[in-house]
């Protein structure tokens, strides 16, 4: 559901779960999915943090006509303050294939990141830089941008992406109503290339600059081999550098068990490191129905682990 630069069938999806696409016309379309978990943190002052959550509802439109295309997501999630769910536009944008690519304009998720920005295509419940206490990302990685976009299978084996983005900043989680508040500023440009190197080895790298410096470099290799899945990631930014190491074994073509390692600093400018040891298992009950068992360390001394259980429907 993303716009990112695929290198591997292991990028594409984390199990055999599907969309359905529902046909409305013969140009236009219906998909989307409901994330819902039960979470229970335990710890030294934490025994009673277990909740049921709907953590997100998205509906996608999207448009075909040939040449033309266009997309617009729809997300929903819960409000505390507003008790209420909150809708909001994720993704919009036009497409037209040209010059042998496709350029896109509108609201369009970054190219960055081996992570998919949403439950579906995640190995895990958490992702993997984590959240700080208001449960924003940590992430450096960009999330949606007002941008325009051009992307080309150069061959077989390779494709590029190259970025023109409205703003300056990094708009992480924010929507298009709060991004659209903040343009007029300088613009970013970003660039990504991924290669299938064969015998399953697929490479990504990609840099996103400001007119200030403010460099943001992104890397990550996969390999697969029988049912086994390896990606090792770096983000580096102006002022820390990211990791990421994940294994994944498919051992039923329904199930699978994933190890997720990950270095980031706290959030908190104490240039501390959290290493955040993640297990997770996953189980497609049917084509659009997964169910995911995870447990995640908060990555500090003290023991305080977070269990979760989601349950994923597409359609």
């Amino acid at each position: 559901m993303k716009n990112k630069i695929a290198i591997a069938s292991a990028f594409i999806a984390a199990s055999s779960f599907s969309f359905a696409e529902i046909a409305l016309t013969e140009s236009l379309s219906v998909e989307g999915f409901i994330d819902t978990s039960y979470n229970d943190a335990s710890g030294a002052g934490r025994d009673n943090d277990a909740s049921l959550n709907v953590n997100e509802v998205e509906v996608s439109f999207l448009f075909d006509a040939g040449a033309v295309s266009a997309r617009i997501d729809t997300q929903y999630k819960y409000s505390e303050a507003a008790d209420a769910f909150v809708g909001e536009i994720d993704q919009a944008f036009i497409s037209y294939d040209v010059y042998g690519g496709t350029v896109s304009v509108g609201g369009i998720d970054s190219q960055l990141g081996y992570e998919a920005f949403e439950a579906p295509g995640l190995y895990t419940n958490s992702f993997a830089y984590g959240t700080d206490n208001l449960g924003d990302s940590t992430s450096q990685l960009p999330g949606t941008d007002i941008a325009i976009n051009y992307t080309r299978q150069l061959d077989e084996v390779s494709s590029l992406g190259v970025s023109l983005v409205d703003n300056g900043s990094f708009i992480g989680d924010e929507g298009l109503r709060d991004i659209a508040n903040e343009l007029g500023g300088d613009t970013v440009i970003e660039v990504a290339y991924g290669r299938d190197l064969g015998n399953g080895l697929g490479a990504f790298a990609g840099y996103r600059s400001d007119v200030d410096g403010n460099d943001l470099l992104n890397a990550y290799v996969t390999y697969e081999t029988g049912a086994f899945t390896f990606a090792a990631e770096v983000v580096d930014g102006e002022n820390e550098t990211d990791l990421q190491l994940l294994a994944n074994y498919a051992y039923a073509a329904n199930a699978s068990v994933t190890v997720r390692y990950t270095q980031e600093e706290d959030g908190l400018a104490t240039g501390n490191d959290l290493d955040i040891l993640t297990i997770s298992h996953q189980l497609a009950l049917a084509d659009n129905l997964c169910l995911t068992t995870e447990i995640r360390d908060n990555g500090q001394d003290d023991e305080e682990h977070e269990f979760s259980v989601g349950a994923l429907f597409t359609f």
